[in-house]
């Protein structure tokens, strides 16, 4: 079957934002794309005088970068109004066995990949022809980097769902080819869109979906561990021990690891802070050994759900020791408390209230 050539289609990004509404026609003229309006991301540019000059409803206000003492950001949070300057230098990505064309401005690869900055702007054969190829990548998976680059968005969480259930391998293959292509901000919000699935449906990814995670994305990668705390905080022991299908042997080595511990688990689902209580009237017992904690006396308290810990429990959970693993409440997950844990903030902003 022949080739096709991607022609990108901005109105249908824009009033449908779906990926399969790209014209799939010949490649644009360098004079077609002069003529082009490009309104991405809600941002309508005069092609002429190259300012903004009307913002749609569903533009995003670029945030001011958060300071921070502990992490040193490299790049501030892309803002395609004022830094999207260059509509004339394009780039081919030729995808899949096919070798699917797709024409993309390459400021905008540049930007987003230090994958693509390197090959385009670099000493390799890319940067002379303007081309890069990914033979070993599904087209379909390569749409939602397409969709990322130009909008900073996934698809709507509805898109994920198959027969009323998450497809956590479809977040798991994009997931691992951004990994691939170094998109920092895509990987982050894939580690979001999992975590809020497994919340809402209160379910956890199959024995395939671990060969997925274990055999295509680097050992080092979030979303391990937040795969990894879905299993270990979520009642899950039936369904590892029940499924019909093989988990991998790595998820199942790395789980027990986790769960060898269970006082340093458990405790690890509570936001623990010192505490000690000024009067009587303020007194709590600890939720492990009931010890009445005395007034002046310094224990710890879980800032979410404000149940108190003696300072011995404390001790004895995070060396490994046995705690009650039905302490802790649904609020206390570790990814309802926070998602940054589950980031890299490398060239990426890094997230506010950390």
């Amino acid at each position: 079957m022949a080739s096709k050539s991607w022609n990108v289609s901005i109105g249908s990004l824009i009033y449908f934002g779906k990926l399969n509404h790209l014209c799939r026609n010949t490649t644009v003229t360098t004079a077609e794309q002069e003529n082009t309006v490009a309104t991405f991301v809600g941002v309508m540019v005069d092609r002429n005088a190259l300012v903004p000059i009307a913002p749609m409803e569903m533009a995003d206000t670029p945030r001011e970068p958060r300071k921070s003492s502990r992490l040193q950001v490299r790049n501030h949070q892309f803002c395609f109004r004022t830094q999207f300057k260059d509509f004339e230098a394009t780039a081919r990505v030729l995808v899949g066995p096919q070798s699917t064309p797709f024409l993309m401005h390459k400021e905008l690869l540049c930007t987003h990949s230090p994958f693509f900055a390197a090959a385009l702007n670099g000493s390799f054969a890319e940067a002379t022809s303007q081309t890069v190829t990914l033979a070993d990548v599904e087209p379909k998976h390569f749409e939602h980097v397409v969709l990322w680059f130009y909008t900073q968005r996934l698809e709507n969480t509805e898109y994920f769902y198959k027969d009323g259930k998450p497809t956590y391998f479809a977040l798991l293959d994009i997931y691992s080819l951004a990994d691939r292509l170094t998109i920092e901000g895509m990987r982050n919000a894939i580690v979001d869109r999992m975590a809020e699935l497994a919340e809402r449906t209160n379910s956890v990814p199959t024995p395939s979906d671990t060969y997925i995670l274990y055999e295509t994305i680097r050992d080092n990668a979030p979303i391990r561990r937040l795969i990894l705390d879905l299993f270990a905080f979520k009642k899950t022991d039936n369904l590892v021990a029940t499924h019909p299908d093989e988990w991998h042997p790595s998820f199942l080595r790395e789980l027990v690891c986790k769960l060898k511990r269970p006082g340093y688990v458990s405790l690890k689902r509570h936001d623990v802070r010192p505490w000690r209580p000024s009067a009587w009237p303020a007194t709590k017992a600890c939720a492990v050994c009931s010890t009445v904690i005395k007034p002046l006396v310094s224990a710890n308290m879980c800032v979410v759900c404000e149940k108190a810990f003696c300072c011995l429990c404390i001790v004895r959970g995070e060396s490994g020791g046995a705690l009650d693993w039905t302490l802790a409440e649904k609020e206390c997950k570790p990814w309802l408390r926070g998602m940054c844990a589950y980031h890299e903030h490398g060239e990426t902003e890094v997230c506010r209230g950390r």
